[in-house]
């Protein structure tokens, strides 16, 4: 009986022991499959579980490009700056670190509690000032975390305002070449990931990189700095004189298309954009509209010297400075008489001009208004340009005929009017005008590339045209006062009544004059637009001493000598013939 009961307890431990041997085993082969399971078929997503857990993004900001004038010097830089954010895990009194913050940083303390309450890495400001980061570095405020950041600094201010532009706090493109370039500016953001420990806390010396930030491309522009210097200096002071409503001058190179200046007032400052109107930011020169009044004769000119329908010497009635057409009254400032072809230029004659426009007739007239391209945009590397008001012949009144050759019912840009002014100093052709000259470093994709055409009249016409003009800026013309001695100028004033609430305006006129030298090479055309100046209205009056000022100077800066005519050299050399005797 001993026998089988020890037996039996034997047995039973036997099986016991198999038991938990067997379950050992399932056990472990459960870990060893789980294992594999773990390590073999979900690797990749508990690897990114820990990297979501351990590690966080971060952005690398990328350096912006620089913007420099045709000789280098700096209009547009992004400098280090610091963004700052808190980690509150850190932070051992919100209240008192609120409090801290906002009597530096200027921000309501209500505003930064919540989001240090709210938050836990909270953004408090981005790109603080250097005295900022100092009070801040000097109160050593716990929790505060600073990283890398760029601020975008304008160093001549408000000078190329609209032609630089600005950047918003993202250092995106809101203006001018920051914005229509900003895919060449703005470079590639980098992206880090930091390490955190158990607590949360960021331990950056164990980053680890994802991919470098790079730096943005460089873009140099048309722009020469001393010449925008001087355009803005001289319309300062007839901002101040004429009191105007607005003011526009181009300086462009009539063979090439490069600006050389533009310039709007008002302005403002790109470092601070915000603390101006959002109109003070227009770039009136490429976006508004103004009717070009008389500078609009030449193309009306050059047409009819084109189609032969007239001799420079044929004399039209402009009579007497009245004279009743088509159902209006067409008016002369002056009371002239009889005038050739080259005297309705010069005096700038409205009934002439109009005489000379119906030897054409209306859709010969549109076709050469339209080899000039108004009514369509420059293609100028800005954004914002419009395309200006041109309507067909078709949509023409019976009036259009009397009105258009002068400069009326037309809509045109001073960027528009600066391109057809350049055909006369060119040869004949239609240039692009342009404001990136080239960007370094070169980029097959982004090479600048600027359109030339024509020629849209012929050298003959326009040899004949300058002559013309040329005498515009002189004692018979109307554009005596932007005479400069020693060089010889050709230019066109313009006085156009503004056209409101369906009339023309008595009150409100746009004062206009283009002007190239030296008129035999050509190295400069300017176009100066003053809307509503108090006071004296015409162009000449207006407009052009401010081409005068503008144009000396800039002969000065450009090293082009006066011109000597044959009459004075030849007594120079008389005289020191007779001194040296």
């Amino acid at each position: 009986m001993r026998t089988q009961n020890r037996k039996t307890e034997i047995d039973r431990s036997s099986k016991r022991q198999k038991f938990v041997e067997v379950f050992i085993i399932l056990t472990f082969a459960g870990i060893v499959i789980k294992l594999f399971v773990l390590q073999i078929f979900l690797h990749e997503k508990y690897v990114a579980i820990a990297d979501r857990t351990q590690y966080i993004k971060k952005a690398i900001p990328a350096q912006r490009g620089t913007i420099y004038d045709r000789n280098g010097s700096i209009l547009a830089i992004d400098i280090p700056a610091k963004t700052l954010y808190i980690d509150t895990k850190n932070i051992e009194d919100f209240e008192k670190t609120a409090r801290l913050l906002s009597s530096i940083l200027k921000i309501p303390v209500r505003e930064i509690e919540e989001k240090i309450r709210q938050q836990r890495y909270p953004l408090i400001k981005r790109k603080i000032t250097v005295e900022e980061y100092s009070a801040i570095e000097k109160e050593k405020i716990k929790g505060v975390v600073f990283e890398d950041d760029y601020q975008r600094v304008y160093p001549k201010g408000r000078l190329a305002c609209h032609v630089v532009g600005f950047v918003n706090i993202d250092g995106v493109g809101l203006e001018g070449v920051e914005l229509s370039y900003n895919d060449v500016l703005s470079g590639e953001t980098g992206i880090v990931e930091i390490l955190r420990d158990g607590k949360g806390k960021y331990l950056s010396s164990f980053g680890r990189t994802i991919y470098e930030s790079e730096r943005g491309k460089d873009v140099y522009l048309t722009i020469d700095e001393h010449i925008q210097q001087i355009v803005e200096e001289e319309i300062d002071k007839c901002l101040e004189s004429s009191k105007p409503k607005k003011i526009s001058v181009i300086v462009m190179d009539p063979k090439t298309g490069e600006i050389l200046a533009m310039a709007n007032r008002p302005c403002y400052d790109p470092n601070q954009p915000g603390k101006y109107p959002a109109e003070y930011r227009k770039n009136y020169a490429v976006c508004d509209l103004f009717e070009p009044g008389s500078i609009f004769k030449i193309v009306t000119a050059a047409a009819v010297l084109e189609e032969k329908k007239v001799g420079i010497d044929d004399v039209f009635n402009c009579e007497g400075g009245k004279w009743y057409i088509r159902g209006h009254i067409l008016h002369d400032a002056h009371p002239y008489g009889q005038l050739d072809f080259k005297e309705i230029i010069i005096k700038s004659s409205n009934i002439g001009t109009v005489k000379l426009a119906l030897t054409l007739g209306e859709n010969t007239l549109y076709k050469y208004i339209k080899k000039f391209r108004f009514g369509e945009p420059t293609g100028i590397d800005l954004r914002g340009e419009i395309k200006g008001i041109l309507r067909p012949v078709e949509r023409w009144s019976d009036y259009s005929i009397t009105a258009i050759p002068i400069g009326q019912e037309v809509g045109v840009t001073c960027l528009q009017a600066v391109r057809a002014i350049s055909v006369f100093a060119n040869g004949g052709y239609l240039v692009q005008p342009h404001v990136v000259k080239k960007i370094e470093p070169a980029d097959p994709f982004h090479t600048p590339s600027f359109l030339v055409n024509g020629p849209v009249i012929s050298g003959e016409t326009i040899s004949v045209l300058n002559t013309i003009l040329s005498r515009v800026v002189s004692q018979e013309g109307t554009a005596a006062k932007a005479q400069i001695s020693g060089y010889k100028i050709c230019g066109k004033t313009g006085t156009s009544q503004k056209f409101e609430n369906g009339a023309y305006s008595h009150t409100k006129f746009v004062a206009s004059f283009f002007g190239f030298l030296p008129l035999n090479d050509p190295k400069i055309v300017i176009l100066v637009n003053v809307d509503e100046p108090q006071g004296a209205y015409y162009g000449g009056a207006v407009a052009a001493p401010v081409f005068r000022e503008i144009a000396w100077r800039t002969m000065q800066h450009m090293r082009i000598s006066p011109e000597i005519d044959s009459i004075a050299l030849n007594r120079l050399e008389n005289h020191e013939i007779e001194r040296t005797d």
